[in-house]
């Protein structure tokens, strides 16, 4: 994947974050404004931008709407945090980030 790994040092830096907002999905919605200079360093802009939306299910991702590689390295830091791993085994979540640059972090209800 191209620019696979550019993004983990960006990830990493937000990841106590991330975890800390993920906790507080029980209540409502969480947002997280990123600055779009972090992505400039960080890879090579393509013509979609850094758009992604990701769900995951227990554990698993169940929905990528982009194999781009900023989405992957974000995986990839929920994948490696012990923590966040082990509470994401027990939600249904989704990360979505648009133009703005701002990651939303959405708690859905578990299927029956």
């Amino acid at each position: 994947m191209k620019d696979e790994g550019k993004y983990l040092q960006l990830w990493t830096k937000y990841g106590p974050v991330i975890k800390l907002l993920l906790k507080r999905t029980d209540n409502e919605d969480q947002k997280l404004q990123l600055y779009k200079h972090e992505f400039e360093n960080g890879g090579v802009l393509d013509k979609t931008g850094y758009s992604f939306n990701i769900e995951i299910l227990s554990g698993k991702v169940t929905k990528a709407s982009s194999r781009k590689a900023v989405a992957h390295d974000l995986l990839n830091i929920l994948e490696n945090n012990l923590e966040i791993k082990n509470w994401l085994k027990e939600h249904r979540v989704k990360f979505i980030m648009g133009k703005s640059f701002e990651l939303q972090i959405q708690k859905v209800p578990l299927p029956e």
